[in-house]
């Protein structure tokens, strides 16, 4: 980062964004973006509140019922990562078929919530009734569409 300076609030410092300097594995765009943003922009960006999930949405909608996937491949198929997925999947409202989502680990989130908040059932039973097999609270990873057939169902 360069061109430093003070901004005169209590000392906190902004930098601009060098793009020349940026890192492989980062899009230049998404650098370009940050440079001249204030604090709040910055926060909408990184909370995902500018980002498009469309791609997101439509993977969403192809996991099909007895199926299940986790918030990293989902973040892998769409170029994101798996916390901003999670925070969008509890703030959507629309996102369908959210529920199929389960951590890594094949259980469901422990933050997981209806957007519904009358609605009683759980995301588990849900899940059984779709007919994914459960043992305890861990879905069978056979039935897991991985990262790899979640991009097939993004590009089909």
């Amino acid at each position: 980062m360069t061109g430093r300076t003070a901004d005169g609030i209590q000392g906190t410092t902004w930098w601009d964004v060098d793009t020349a300097h940026v890192p492989a594995d980062v899009a230049p765009d998404a650098w370009a973006t940050l440079a001249g943003s204030d604090l709040t922009g910055l926060a909408r960006q990184l909370s995902g509140t500018r980002k498009d999930w469309t791609g997101l949405h439509t993977l969403l909608s192809g996991v099909p019922a007895g199926r299940w996937t986790t918030y990293g491949d989902l973040a892998a198929a769409v170029g994101s990562h798996a916390v901003p997925i999670g925070q969008h999947l509890g703030t959507c409202g629309r996102c369908p078929n959210p529920w199929r989502v389960l951590t890594a680990a094949g259980k469901v989130s422990p933050g997981f919530q209806w957007p519904d908040p009358s609605r009683t059932d759980t995301a588990a039973s849900l899940l059984i009734r779709e007919g994914v097999r459960f043992d305890g609270d861990t879905a069978d990873p056979d039935q897991r569409l991985r990262q790899d057939e979640l991009r097939h169902l993004l590009d089909g």
